[in-house]
């Protein structure tokens, strides 16, 4: 099968399936490792793939840069750096709903002519796929209406405004979670069939079932510093945790948490610092690495469409503590928001920093192996990369046959 990918896709995920030195390439569109994996097991299966994304370094000479590999061609589509004020002589890319980085993309969909295409996220992507005008299917990562909720910026109103033009004119939607499908059954005419984001297979090649350490080494991961995310619950939190239990270390990834920015400011200043390391923005594997090197993941989100960084502490055999009511992430971890022992989560309140802190103490009871192992297990079953494409491809073949929700 000739399949399309179209999403947010960094180089350094595809870099192993060019031919070609990506040392001069663009860089792609970080933050999505899942594009890869996607591809990369795609291709496994003898498919060709073509991959199309946007880097706003190629604005300045307007040109479409492709690289290939064996059935892998990957197209780079340049897009406006500036999201209101002018690029050169264009509007910023928000003010006219990403029409130029829609046009580039189209523009390069219709070139490699794939026999179907999947585009991720509700816009700009998935708008070019539509308007390419081939078979098609769309993975909705996120719920425009609830992120826009927790964001209230116009930035966030004119993408809402996309997605639901996403929703009227595309055909065919899948979703990562069975709370994604709830929250978008509203949007679409036709039921949404859930497949979740895979990880990785050196993920997967990591980890094991742990015994109770005697170390309290906890880790939080949290791109950005706002209500969605909820850090401040949790970092007062392991401040108690850590009166009572002072060997206990808070390790701090993501955007916002590096040293000296908000987050360690913010410690800082609340008195609350003591304990805590702040790596910040870290690359996927060397991510990867060191969690496997802590005993726990602590998740605050009050709202997760999914939780990939769930997903792969538990394969990695961590614990969690996270969210009764945010979102995906009761399903994600096999709990209907009940805190079973034979689930891998001590799930809780996360807006309230006494009830975490309580979890934190509840993780590392005798339950503490079962807990590792029913997360290790599952995501195994459930978020491997072979079952998530199996998914995909048995979608794709529906697609091409005009036999979906029928």
């Amino acid at each position: 099968m000739n399949i399309g990918i179209v999403g947010p896709i960094a180089t350094e995920y595809v870099a192993d399936f060019l031919a070609t030195n990506t040392d001069n390439l663009p860089r792609g569109y970080p933050g999505a490792p899942l594009m890869g994996v996607l591809i990369g097991q795609l291709l496994k299966q003898g498919h060709k793939v073509s991959a199309f994304t946007t880097d706003s370094s190629l604005y300045a000479s307007g040109a479409t840069v492709k690289a290939s590999g064996p059935n892998f061609d990957f197209y780079i589509c340049p897009s406006r750096p500036r999201a209101w004020r002018f690029n050169s002589y264009r509007l910023g890319r928000a003010i006219d709903g990403f029409a130029y980085e829609i046009q580039q993309l189209k523009n390069a969909i219709k070139l490699a002519n794939p026999e179907i295409v999947h585009a991720h996220w509700t816009y700009e992507f998935a708008n070019a796929t539509i308007k390419a005008g081939r078979p098609h299917l769309i993975t909705c990562h996120d719920a425009p209406a609830v992120v826009f909720r927790y964001t209230r910026s116009l930035y966030r109103a004119i993408r809402y405004l996309v997605a639901r033009q996403v929703f009227r004119n595309g055909s065919y939607f899948t979703t990562v979670s069975t709370y994604m499908a709830s929250s978008l059954r509203n949007y679409v005419k036709d039921d949404i069939e859930v497949v979740p984001n895979p990880l990785a297979d050196y993920v997967l090649e990591k980890g094991a079932p742990r015994a109770r350490p005697e170390t309290r080494r906890i880790g939080l991961i949290c791109n950005g510093w706002d209500l969605r995310k909820n850090p401040k619950p949790a970092l007062e939190a392991f401040a108690k945790l850590r009166c009572r239990q002072p060997i206990a270390e808070l390790h701090l990834y993501g955007v916002d948490f590096e040293v000296g920015g908000h987050a360690q400011t913010w410690c800082i200043q609340q008195g609350l610092n003591s304990g805590m390391v702040f790596h910040g923005v870290t690359p996927h594997k060397q991510l990867i690495e060191q969690l496997e090197q802590l005993d726990l993941l602590l998740h605050p989100a009050l709202e997760e469409s999914f939780g990939v960084v769930i997903a792969e502490a538990m394969a990695l055999g961590l614990p969690i503590v996270a969210g009764q009511n945010s979102g995906a992430v009761p399903w994600v971890v096999g709990s209907e928001g009940v805190m079973d022992i034979d689930c891998c989560a001590v799930l809780t309140d996360v807006s309230d920093s006494l009830k975490i802190s309580a979890a934190l103490d509840e993780v590392f009871d005798e339950g503490y192996l079962k807990r590792s192992l029913a997360g290790y297990l599952r995501a195994r079953k459930m978020f491997s990369p072979k079952a998530v494409t199996d998914s995909y491809l048995a979608i794709y073949k529906r697609i091409l046959l005009g036999s979906v929700n029928e």
